[in-house]
């Protein structure tokens, strides 16, 4: 039997995730989950991490039994606290869940229209929250064409018709009360563009969060890129997509700083798996002490983002 280390054994632990949504139950409360009545929040935060159990299971992405996919995803947003208000960044976080969950079911299955219109309805759902999110859309038709060999004709055009749903719906309704500004809005928003490296509003707190997501998307994204050889094929596939949307999530999010909040959004959801596959299948003393520092870093940058501004004021 392969030695254990904690990491492994917490990883593999059914009382890992309970653990694990207890502390992220306790930091909802710290950020007024009553006094603020962020229920709608908390909602699209909790159907996500129901989805990516559920992406885990039909997909194997972890090779023991591990709830870690999930538990990392939570890891993340405890650090992340200061974005548990913004609606915008949970409609965004439960979109990207979605869609990976329906879209990875398309693997090698050509004749997968629905699942393809289902993903991509979720992407045009985001968009009306988070328009700039169309620019994903080339990826993601790439990573269908050369992950997922699940491009052709028939999945495109289910993909379109996806994604232009929603504003159907909205056209109609718009047509109904004679007021179509939504739509010019959204094109104004699409190519609206400030200087790129315009840092001026970020705060200390959101540079602190970024630079402990961005540092497990990189480590999570070193360790598999080292490491891929030992997972099916399929599974690779799989990995790749999260690595190719995780790095343009890091590069948009760069570029333009003042989309912080959905783009952390979809930046968590991508590296959770990535995390994941680092904390569980990893087994030096090295990669254990990294756990222990990854886990205190987490809880420390959540004490910090909850206590800081009371101190200042």
């Amino acid at each position: 039997m392969a030695f254990k280390r904690f990491q492994n054994i917490f990883a593999e632990s059914r009382f890992a995730l309970p653990f694990l949504m207890v502390v992220t139950l306790a930091t909802w409360v710290c950020c007024g989950l009553w006094e603020e009545r962020l229920w709608m929040q908390a909602i699209c935060l909790g159907m996500s991490t129901y989805l990516l159990i559920e992406l885990n299971n039909a997909n194997q992405l972890l090779r023991v039994y591990s709830k870690m996919v999930s538990g990392s995803f939570l890891l993340l947003l405890i650090a992340a606290n200061p974005l548990f208000p913004s609606l915008r960044m949970g409609i965004i976080t439960l979109c990207t869940a979605a869609l990976y969950t329906m879209l990875f079911r398309c693997y090698q299955q050509r004749k997968s229209s629905g699942w393809v219109f289902y993903g991509f309805l979720c992407v045009g759902l985001a968009s009306l929250v988070f328009p700039q999110v169309v620019f994903f859309i080339p990826f993601l038709w790439g990573a269908m064409a050369f992950n997922l060999y699940a491009l052709n004709a028939k999945t495109f055009f289910a993909s379109l018709l996806g994604f232009l749903t929603p504003y159907w719906f909205l056209a109609g309704y718009g047509i109904f009360t004679g007021d179509l500004h939504f739509f010019t809005d959204q094109a104004m928003e699409i190519s609206h563009f400030v200087p790129l490296f315009n840092y001026s509003e970020v705060s200390e707190h959101q540079l602190v969060t970024f630079g402990f997501v961005a540092l497990c998307a990189l480590i999570g994204i070193i360790h598999y890129m080292r490491n891929s050889y030992s997972d099916k094929i399929q599974t690779r596939m799989l990995y790749e997509v999260f690595i190719l949307m995780d790095v343009m999530s890091l590069l948009f999010l760069v570029l333009q700083p003042q989309h912080y909040e959905p783009l952390m959004g979809m930046l968590i959801v991508n590296t959770a798996p990535l995390l994941a596959h680092f904390i569980t299948l990893t087994r030096t003393w090295l990669t254990n002490i990294a756990f222990y520092f990854l886990l205190l870093l987490s809880f420390s940058i959540a004490a910090y983002n909850l206590w800081m501004p009371s101190l200042i004021f």
